[in-house]
């Protein structure tokens, strides 16, 4: 594998970063209310890119996208996740509507939708069910594989490569977007952000099921 084929490579995927998906409303949601968060939120989405490199590797990805079947019901469980993570950002912002308290200062208990394991599982399982996710080492990735190499080694080197790049990317990009966690300590521009994420979010699971 030669380094214009890794470079190529780490060009496609940054792009693939940078485009706003589930990712990054699940992290920007929890980033903008303070830095641990968003590092928790980027570290479950990383962990479920390494169960997709792990599957495509041992060809299960494969198998998986060429049952229509399999494909579909992976799908439809992915969007509604989606959904169910906009509609409990939705269900927040209105439970807010009222309260123009100051949030989460020293003392209080933090909020029961941000607690560490929590905002981990969400979003490591936004990204393993997401099919899109599949779909990038299935079809995407073998376009960088020499046909001369071992392909599941070759799948690790790159998917490693894609995995490290992404750790840099959503540092990058928490430490950006958590300069606003001072203002998410007023309800307001919580609610706001809560529903343009979770707005988002029902719209990308929506989106999901409707592309074939």
């Amino acid at each position: 594998m030669s380094i214009g084929t890794l470079l190529g490579f780490a060009g496609v995927v940054m792009v693939a970063y940078v485009v706003p998906g589930p990712d990054w409303m699940v992290i920007l949601r929890y980033s903008a209310r303070a830095r641990r968060r968003g590092f928790l939120a980027a570290a479950g989405v990383q962990c479920g890119l390494c169960v997709h490199m792990a599957a495509a590797a041992l060809g299960v990805s494969t198998a998986l996208l060429h049952s229509p079947v399999a494909f579909t019901v992976l799908k439809l469980v992915g969007a509604a996740y989606l959904v169910f993570l906009g509609g409990q950002a939705l269900w927040q912002s209105w439970r807010r509507r009222h309260d123009d308290r100051p949030a989460e200062q020293p003392g209080e208990e933090p909020e029961t939708e941000a607690r560490p394991a929590r905002v981990f599982r969400q979003a490591f399982l936004s990204n393993v069910l997401n099919p899109k996710a599949a779909l990038f080492f299935v079809s995407v990735l073998p376009q960088f594989l020499d046909p001369a190499g071992p392909a599941a080694a070759q799948v690790l080197v790159l998917g490693t490569l894609d995995i490290g790049l992404g750790v840099l990317w959503w540092a990058l990009f928490v430490l950006l977007t958590a300069r606003l966690s001072g203002l998410m300590r007023r309800s307001g521009p919580r609610r706001a952000l809560d529903r343009v994420t979770g707005t988002a979010l029902v719209g990308l699971g929506v989106t999901l099921v409707a592309t074939s």
